[in-house]
């Protein structure tokens, strides 16, 4: 996946409308309504805003991520480039949030859906993975917090047919790391800007054809993959 030719022009195929119509669907409301307005740290004289009640809280996530080495491209019809990256592209998950009661801070587990993918005519490429994702968040005066944090990373895996050659490449589970501040919109949603580092080794790599003169070899061994991206999340905790 790597043997694709670089020296190919880098156009991204029309990366900035899918990411201006992922944000759209993002920032629809969950549907979720609190019949009562937690008052916790209020009412403790804390000069923070409203937080969501002590004990554990459901969580859902979703945001959309940039960075990382290049695994594979898709050369569209009109000569742009779309480029499969091992930190993008999207992300969505789902866990549990845990408020303490005496003190400013909140822990959360989330289990994760996080992959990239685009198709050409009978040419497609994908990056798929499944991150476990643990931080802690001191929630700060105002509306912001700041979180940090690890994520387990498993079953990532690589799949492309591009011009008639399949390739895969399966991946070793990867550990990773977090760091995150979070800006407070409603008393249970936020929005949250992180930094993920993170190198992904491969594990095995079959296709069905040979590169051809002048590209790299085909990938053997631990050949590692800069997986490091940021992100842009929206998130609501009920």
């Amino acid at each position: 996946m790597r043997s694709q030719p670089e020296g190919q022009s880098r156009k991204v195929n029309q990366i900035g409308k899918s990411l201006f119509a992922s944000l759209a669907l993002f920032a629809i409301p969950f549907p979720y309504a609190h019949a009562d307005d937690f008052d916790f740290w209020n009412a403790q004289d804390f000069a923070y805003p409203v937080r969501p009640r002590t004990g554990f809280h459901a969580v859902e996530r979703i945001g959309i991520t940039l960075g990382g080495d290049v695994i594979s491209k898709l050369v569209h019809a009109d000569g742009t480039i779309r480029e499969i990256s091992a930190g993008g592209l999207y992300q969505a998950g789902l866990g549990l949030l845990y408020q303490w009661d005496a003190i400013p801070v909140s822990a959360a587990l989330t289990i994760n859906y996080h992959y990239d993918s685009d198709y050409n005519g009978n040419n497609d490429a994908s990056f798929r993975r499944n991150p476990l994702e643990a931080l802690a968040y001191f929630n700060g005066p105002g509306h912001f917090r700041i979180g940090a944090g690890m994520r387990y990373v498993y079953a990532a895996r690589a799949d492309s047919t591009i011009n008639g050659v399949t390739e895969k490449i399966t991946f070793q589970n990867a550990r990773g790391s977090i760091v995150e501040i979070g800006y407070q919109v409603e008393p249970y949603g936020w929005v949250s800007l992180r930094y993920v580092k993170e190198t992904y080794y491969v594990e095995t790599y079959t296709t069905t054809g040979t590169p051809a003169t002048g590209t790299s070899p085909p990938l053997s061994g631990n050949a590692p993959y800069d997986g490091s991206h940021v992100g842009l999340f929206i998130s609501y905790e009920y």
